[in-house]
């Protein structure tokens, strides 16, 4: 076989992982993040390091699965304890990435109801209308995938990377913020945690490798992509964090618009920051509004073990539903959108800690990975991101008791 090198290589393995990533990559993402740079400072550093480790072992441990099994993922959990726990899982990621949806639609909105006016619903129903056509005209559905997310994560990648070099930052505080420490708003710790430590995203790596068509001689490349992947991911958020602590926070701006999370690109653009910021932040909401619907669709599928290819009918049908959901749930709920985004970041850690009992339970079990079960270093590290996100989802459901 004719070895790739060079830079057409490095495209060819990170695909997976930059869908991985691509899929929680999202305005929620960005809106949190900066939210939290504006409100918290530097100090909400340290959780992105510890989401960056923990969705890097999970996505780890699903690619893991996915290229040494021929069997999906829930077709396998479905083998191994039986289908009604297939069935919870891909009902719970359905509801995960409805969340995640809602704060997309809420995105796409936000970008062009800032520059043509309309409203934050038209601009979303549009996209939803694009978005179908899109899933139900491609005849290769994961390629197509894969160009577009890496396309776009590239763009959030150059849109706020040379912010960087403008801006004043006090290096000594920034150092401090990657200290755990106990945040005054707990409720962003939530949301920031859920966007960048997505279980759902992670297990999707286990079908992304497999749409890729890797199998056990590609388990490198899976590790590889997975890690990449999710560092991009989270080096991105650090970045957003950084920028919006050092430009939003001393001037008070609380981030209640997309137009305010733009004036953290003014050092290095000036007046043209609120359109790369538009550029950006559709760039994020556009992959992750493809990426997420499918995710969703293709594991709810697989639970009731109808298809589990991207391009089964039966992926398309309900990945279309969970667009059409939310996008109504973003229409008819009448609130502050960056409010609302951060809200439905946060509703997402509630069914996270199943996800990743079950994820850890086939990472160590001989039936489904031979000789490839997780070493001492990644169970530990599995279990205290589990813990982690059953320490989330707990305060995450005394919020809603309040």
């Amino acid at each position: 076989m004719k070895k790739i090198g060079g830079l057409k290589g490095l495209i060819l393995l990170l695909g997976p992982g930059f869908i991985t990533a691509a899929t929680v990559l999202g305005p929620g993402s960005i809106t949190v993040s900066s939210k939290s740079g504006a409100v918290l400072g530097y100090s909400i550093l340290w959780t992105l390091v510890v989401a960056a480790l923990f969705m890097s072992t999970y996505t780890v441990i699903a690619g893991k699965i996915g290229c040494l099994n021929k069997d999906s993922l829930l077709t396998i959990v479905r083998q191994q304890y039986g289908g009604w726990l297939a069935l919870l899982i891909g009902i719970c990621v359905f509801l995960i990435t409805a969340g995640f949806q809602t704060g997309n639609n809420i995105g796409v909105g936000l970008v062009f109801d800032t520059v043509f006016g309309g409203g934050i619903g038209l601009w979303a129903c549009i996209m939803l209308v694009i978005a179908l056509i899109f899933i139900w005209t491609s005849s290769n559905f994961y390629d197509l995938l894969e160009k577009i997310m890496m396309l776009m994560v590239i763009l959030m990648i150059l849109a706020f990377l040379g912010n960087l070099f403008a801006i004043k930052i006090d290096f000594a505080d920034m150092a401090s913020g990657f200290v755990p420490s106990m945040p005054t708003v707990w409720g962003l710790v939530i949301a920031i945690s859920a966007t960048s430590f997505s279980i759902a995203g992670a297990a999707g790596q286990s079908y992304m490798v497999q749409g890729k068509g890797w199998g056990r001689n590609d388990l490198g490349k899976s590790n590889a992509s997975a890690v990449i992947g999710i560092i991009v991911l989270c080096a991105l958020a650090i970045i957003i964090v950084i920028t919006s602590a050092a430009v939003l926070l001393p001037k008070g701006i609380k981030v209640e618009s997309a137009v305010d999370m733009a004036v953290q690109l003014e050092p290095l653009l000036g007046s043209m920051a609120k359109w790369l910021f538009l550029v950006g932040l559709f760039a994020a909401s556009f992959s992750s509004f493809i990426a997420n619907a499918v995710l969703g669709g293709m594991m709810l599928s697989d639970g009731f073990g109808w298809g589990k290819s991207l391009n089964d009918r039966s992926v398309k049908v309900l990945s279309s539903l969970l667009l059409v959901g939310s996008t109504l749930l973003a229409v008819v709920l009448n609130t502050n959108p960056i409010e609302l985004i951060v809200m439905a970041q946060a509703t997402t850690i509630l069914g996270a800690p199943l996800i990743a009992i079950v994820l850890l339970l086939l990472g160590n079990n001989k039936k489904v990975l031979g000789n490839n079960t997780n070493g001492i270093v990644v169970n530990v590290l599995a279990v205290a991101a589990t813990l982690w996100l059953i320490y989330l989802s707990i305060n995450q459901f005394q919020t809603f008791l309040k």
